[in-house]
């Protein structure tokens, strides 16, 4: 099926894109706190604004790694149930857990979209950067996080007896 090629390769190219971007906010994140130690400890002379943005960095890598982590099927699942279950009534529930997360990040999204409009145009105060940017991310998140859910069940990419994770051999 060539649309599910199609589907794949963009759906799998944005969140590449987007991980790079979380590759990327993790070193602005280091960069900055490391800076705001060293000038508060070593130079006395800590900035203001240092806080805020490695604060902005944490909640856009928070909210686009959530999202990553629905297509990779990476978030923490407990499967004492499903693993019981003969395979199609695992594979529904797997089905049904894809929708979950696309609803609740559709529900995310909708309340960023609440939190940016209250926002309006305030502005945080250390580094008068625009407040909706603290929200944006619900926005942005929200929406590869239902693109990802949704991509999973088109794909049908869920939970099968063939993509079991084998247990890791202990060596004596």
């Amino acid at each position: 099926m060539a649309w599910r090629r199609s589907l794949k390769a963009v759906i799998d190219g944005t969140n590449r894109l987007f991980s790079f971007a979380c590759h990327t906010l993790l070193a602005v994140i280091t960069v900055v706190t490391v800076m705001q130690v060293f000038l508060r400890f070593a130079v006395n002379s800590p900035t203001s604004w240092s806080e805020e943005v490695a604060l902005l960095c944490l909640v856009w890598f928070g909210m686009l790694a959530v999202a990553i982590g629905i297509r990779r099927h990476e978030h923490v699942a407990i499967t004492f149930l499903r693993d019981r279950l003969p395979e199609p009534a695992a594979v529904t529930l797997d089905y049904f857990a894809q929708l979950a997360m696309g609803l609740f990040m559709f529900v995310v999204m909708l309340y960023g979209g609440d939190l940016i409009a209250l926002a309006g145009a305030q502005v945080l105060p250390a580094s008068l950067l625009p407040k909706y940017l603290l929200y944006l991310p619900a926005l942005a998140g929200g929406g590869l996080g239902v693109a990802n859910a949704a991509a999973n069940i088109l794909l049908r990419d869920v939970h099968t007896a063939e993509t079991e994770i084998p247990e890791v051999a202990h060596v004596d």
